[in-house]
């Protein structure tokens, strides 16, 4: 029997997912700094800032008037401090709300927030965000869908374009075996942490291929939306507003 070259969607549960006891507030942070270096090496920062300065060409942003963005499910806003340092170099003024449901999380993201007065952290659930429609310019959503089921993500980036004013950038790791043993290696040799090592390859194996996520934008309603393939397997769903809800 010859494998397929894209392993069947697993659904099998990540450790960070579990209840908060069932793990320290040490191996989250580690978990979080392993992610950190994940997206800095591998490119996930690199594409975020790609198609965040596609995104922010259209909007006009002056001194009282900041591009406002949010970004869903922030882990340790990393991502936000990426796009803060990207928009202090081209004189760009904007404000970040980095939200999470964990408050675990919510504690790192403030810490290194600290550093950066252009980002708010605070606790929230992306399922069901607490902001009025079209709050913001740009809204963020990074390497999260996996974490849900089909239902869940469709869910998810309903809300993503609801808050959304212009535009959504969504990504996401791309399934496939070849990503699945990269992530693989990396986490047995380059970590210790156990939640790392379960989670990283779980990550891989939960996550959607590119039709699959087009079908979700669609069942989203996010209308005129693209699917973009990125290095290092990962893919972006990209676009303006939809109102056709």
């Amino acid at each position: 029997m010859i494998m397929s070259f894209v392993p069947k969607r697993r659904h099998g549960p990540e450790l960070i997912d579990l209840p908060r006891e069932t793990y320290s507030q040490a191996e989250f942070a580690g978990s979080l700094a392993d992610i950190r270096k994940v997206n800095r090496f591998l490119g996930d920062i690199r594409a975020v800032r790609k198609h965040f300065s596609a995104r922010v060409a259209g909007i006009e942003a002056s001194p009282v008037r900041p591009v406002k963005v949010l970004d869903v499910a922030t882990g340790s806003a990393d991502i936000p401090a990426a796009i803060v340092k990207w928009a202090r170099r081209y004189a760009i003024n904007v404000v970040v709300t980095a939200v999470d449901l964990n408050p675990l999380a919510v504690r790192e993201a403030a810490a290194l927030a600290k550093k950066y007065p252009e980002i708010t952290v605070s606790v929230a659930d992306g399922l069901s965000l607490p902001f009025e429609d079209g709050s913001f310019d740009i809204v963020l959503c990074i390497k999260t869908l996996h974490h849900f089921s089909k239902d869940d993500t469709i869910r998810l980036m309903k809300e993503v374009n609801r808050v959304a004013s212009g535009g959504y950038i969504i990504m996401d790791l791309r399934r496939s075996w070849v990503a699945w043993g990269l992530i693989s290696m990396i986490t047995k040799f380059f970590t210790h942490n156990r939640l790392t090592k379960h989670d990283g390859p779980m990550s891989v194996l939960r996550s959607y291929t590119v039709p699959e996520l087009d079908a979700l934008a669609e069942s989203a309603g996010l209308t005129g939306h693209k699917v973009v393939k990125e290095p290092f397997w990962l893919m972006v769903v990209t676009g303006r507003k939809s109102y056709n809800e």
